[in-house]
């Protein structure tokens, strides 16, 4: 289960003038975007949402890894460690789109992908990993802490309200 600890972390990796901000003005900044923007704010952090994911499920197998400390790192996203040396370096991609990973794929043929499950199921390929987490779980975290109000603004409290002339 993803926490909502967890996707204000992902935000203040992925948005320098958020490192060392409150939740409330986390909230409050995403409250405000473009409905248009929802999309893209939701992919990546996403996206760095699934690397610290992957990087937590990663250390309860006992495998030692660091997410890059740059969130465009070149290529790569999550580096393997053995005895504090990296020894492979993995590229993560946070999509339900088989067709995204193997245009990756193609770009970087050398490089190992960790993928969600719904493209791990699809895609039979050596350099392929199913990290066993599911970007709909991502998709859903990101967007239940910070984005609900955005593209739902009238939730049924606040239509009561403004049926009742309450203040909201």
């Amino acid at each position: 289960m993803i926490t909502e600890s967890e996707v204000f972390d992902a935000v203040k990796r992925g948005y320098a003038e958020f490192e060392g901000a409150s939740t409330a003005e986390i909230i409050d900044y995403f409250s405000e975007i473009d409905v248009d923007s929802v999309d893209g704010h939701t992919s990546h952090i996403k996206g760095i949402l699934f690397e610290q994911e992957y990087v937590d499920l990663l250390a309860t197998q006992g495998i030692e890894a660091e997410i890059f400390e740059a969130t465009n790192h070149p290529v790569t996203d999550v580096a393997i460690l053995e005895d504090g040396e990296v020894v492979n370096e993995l590229q993560l991609k946070a999509t339900e789109s088989a067709s995204y990973v193997l245009g990756a794929i193609e770009d970087n043929p050398d490089i190992n992908f960790v993928v969600t499950s719904e493209v791990g199921g699809q895609l039979d390929i050596d350099s392929v990993i199913d990290s066993g987490i599911e970007e709909v779980s991502l998709e859903n975290a990101v967007s239940d802490v910070l984005f609900d109000e955005v593209v739902n603004p009238l939730s049924p409290i606040s239509v009561i309200g403004w049926l009742l002339g309450l203040p909201f």
